[in-house]
């Protein structure tokens, strides 16, 4: 009898739930820019060979669906570097333009608060990066971010911190990427 009442509170419950999501859940679009701080070493044995930090300006777009404290969102963005050294030894290197791309899942858990929605992320995708006249090459790796979103009636507005850290082998020399970006950017709800 017990598990029986159990059971039927249960199913009132996910009943219940389901009659609410829809309420608060919804499928966005967005567009994003922000700052992409990339620290790019090369490693050459026997000492690790750095390049200048290059800040540079990023921008992509994501789609993605909140359902309640959690979110599911597709997404990419692009930034544009360049490599500086002041070590003659990277002469082929220097100054060249890297294109970095980013395509990948995020999932978001957060406090969904009536104006504000306050969040933590956890990224997962592919990372690539082309050297001009050089190489390119692809890698999979984590992002882990912090950020917000303000919600305005069918438009959100965002800024968040996001850490990411990938290598990849370029032209047969290993190459190590990561660094702590800032989007911002909309959303717009369905």
């Amino acid at each position: 009898m017990r598990n029986k009442m159990l059971r039927t509170l249960l199913c009132g419950l996910i009943i219940l739930a389901a009659a609410v999501v829809p309420a608060r859940a919804g499928f966005y679009i967005g567009l994003q820019g922000g700052l992409s701080n990339q620290n790019a070493s090369l490693k050459e044995p026997p000492s690790e060979l750095k390049f200048d930090k290059d800040s540079s300006f990023l921008y992509g777009a994501q789609v993605g669906l909140r359902v309640l404290s959690f979110a599911v969102e597709g997404q990419f963005y692009r930034a544009d570097h360049n490599l500086l050294s002041d070590n003659p030894g990277l002469t082929p290197y220097d100054g060249r333009g890297m294109a970095y791309y980013y395509l990948g899942f995020n999932a978001k858990i957060g406090l969904p608060l009536p104006l504000l929605f306050p969040y933590l992320a956890v990224g997962y995708g592919i990372y690539s990066a082309d050297i001009k006249d050089i190489g390119s090459s692809t890698d999979k790796s984590f992002s882990f971010g912090a950020g917000a979103e303000l919600s305005l009636g069918k438009i959100g507005l965002f800024a968040e911190l996001r850490y990411i850290d990938f290598a990849i082998d370029i032209s047969s020399l290993s190459w190590d990427f990561g660094g702590l970006n800032f989007h911002c950017g909309l959303n717009y709800r369905f």
